[in-house]
């Protein structure tokens, strides 16, 4: 605990503190170990003392809303609670080490998206029927435990629905891009209030921008909230399957009497949209690592059987398919493994540090339609490798080349001919590290640039927007680089990370991986 002794870290009883998971308005949240079960655990410290009356109900609050739905597989589960010598309040909770939704590659397929944010239906729903409001529900709320699965967590402004107690909350404590529009006017908070914050979240996951914000990517100020209040919300992005847009609809509706009226009703409309076979317990098949979050391509739009006119609230389910399909896109969007070879386009953003050892994003799978017709079909499939030895690619693209006819540029992550060895380390961080080539399982064969032209939020957005990156890491490329693509192998594109495509860095690199 030597690390701990500076002034204002706490002494929690029957807990060592291990390290500092992050700060939010109002709280710390440190990493731990519960010491009579040797268990790890997060705690969460509050920083407002509960000196006066008020403070201490919005503390009995939270420990409520947390202990009446704690039980529930998709809510953290509250292991403990009490005050500190300094008044200041904490919440014990398993850890989820997963990272969260907000982690998660951006955009997801549809599919993939859906299942996830119907766990968190079912739980919001069973908060509801306790009379528990969650009050500020965004993909940084939800997390992933070492399981895979989602969990509702942070229930710091929940709002108790009883008779004898005010169901408000202050603005500051609601996070803008995710509240619903009656949280501005102050009104009482409802259930269908929860209900817009989670259909945000799952268009957020769908199309990879958040719910409130210009073309680019850019947040809206709190003025330009405030204007659109009441008006709907766009949903005509075509990566929102067209028979989940009425869904979205009614749940994001400005007026929450339109909407659906809790988390049950809500699970119950997504559910119907599933095709039979892909609504059981969803999971992630391993924590998403902080340093590098993955990202993932822009799906093409997802053909879904249209809904037929309903009331509201009413059923009409997505066709069916397998039920192999449907777990490889969860697996699949989780482990990001990409398969470029002679796909649709695909990306990895990789951290552009020094040639020694610098982190990886996981990477992602190559995604592509398998069959026309009104499936919702996520399921991909590498094209097989082909084995001819042409002396050129068939499709030129606008970059500069080497004497070998290889793409490359000088914004490229690692250099072509550039040889990496990547590993996990005991975290789980994946890393490369510059190698002799006959040490290598990674070997950069071509680059190049992102069209400044492309307006994107992130580089995952930017990746599948551009067809020159599945262009050039292809495995036409690779053969003329001299590799052997009839051996197994992946192609993957490595290019900048979320802050580093924020600063401006826009080259990528192709790396022919050998399995």
């Amino acid at each position: 605990m030597s690390q701990f002794l500076a002034p204002g870290v706490p002494e929690v009883p029957g807990v060592r503190l291990t390290g500092l998971i992050g700060r939010g308005g109002h709280a710390i949240v440190y990493s731990g170990e519960q010491l009579s079960l040797r268990r790890p655990v997060a705690v969460k410290v509050d920083s407002r003392p509960i000196h006066d009356e008020r403070n201490r109900r919005r503390f009995q609050r939270e420990m409520d809303a947390a202990s009446r739905i704690s039980v529930h597989p998709n809510v953290v589960s509250l292991i403990d609670t009490g005050v500190l010598a300094d008044d200041r309040p904490y919440l014990v909770m398993e850890l989820c080490d997963g990272g969260s939704l907000g982690d998660l590659p951006e955009p997801l397929p549809a599919l993939a998206a859906t299942r996830l944010v119907l766990a968190v239906a079912r739980a919001l729903g069973a908060a509801h029927a306790a009379g528990v409001l969650h009050r500020d529900i965004k993909p940084g709320n939800i997390l992933l435990d070492s399981y895979g699965m989602p969990r509702l967590s942070d229930f710091g402004i929940a709002a108790i629905q009883r008779d004898d107690s005010e169901a408000t909350a202050t603005l500051e404590s609601l996070t803008p891009a995710y509240a619903p529009p009656e949280a501005f006017h102050h009104t009482e908070p409802t259930a269908a209030g929860d209900v817009w914050s989670l259909a945000a979240v799952l268009v957020r996951l769908i199309t990879g921008r958040g719910p409130r914000t210009h073309a680019d990517g850019r947040s809206l100020n709190m003025t330009e909230i405030i204007e659109s209040l009441p008006r709907p919300l766009d949903l005509s992005d075509p990566r929102i399957a067209p028979s989940l847009r009425p869904v979205l609809a009614r749940a994001l509706d400005p007026d929450p009497r339109r909407r659906y009226r809790g988390g049950d009703e809500f699970a119950s409309a997504l559910s119907a949209l599933l095709p039979e076979g892909t609504q059981a317990e969803v999971t992630v098949s391993r924590p998403i690592t902080y340093e590098h979050p993955p990202t993932w391509q822009v799906p093409s739009p997802l053909p879904l059987r249209p809904q037929p006119e309903t009331e509201p609230g009413g059923r009409s389910p997505w066709l069916a398919v397998g039920v192999a399909a449907a777990l490889a896109v969860v697996v699949a969007m989780v482990w990001g493994t990409i398969h470029l070879v002679g796909g649709g386009p695909e990306e990895v953003p990789v951290a552009a540090q020094s040639p020694s050892a610098r982190p990886l994003s996981p990477p992602t799978p190559t995604t592509g339609q398998t069959s026309p017709g009104p499936t919702i079909s996520n399921g991909q499939a590498p094209s097989p490798a082909s084995t001819a030895s042409p002396t050129a690619v068939s499709s030129p693209v606008p970059f500069p080349v080497n004497a070998e006819g290889l793409p490359e540029t000088p914004d490229m992550p690692w250099p072509l001919g550039t040889c990496l060895l990547a590993a996990l380390d005991a975290q789980e961080v994946s890393t490369a590290t510059q190698v002799p080539c006959d040490q290598a399982n990674w070997h950069i064969f071509a680059g190049g640039s992102i069209d400044p032209s492309i307006r994107a939020a992130s580089a995952s957005e930017a990746f599948g927007l551009d067809p020159n990156v599945p262009r050039i890491c292809s495995d036409e490329y690779a053969r003329l680089a001299g590799l052997d693509v009839s051996r197994p192998h992946d192609v993957r594109a490595l290019g900048p990370t979320r802050d580093e495509w924020d600063a401006g860095h826009r080259g990528f690199s192709c790396a022919f991986v050998e399995q």
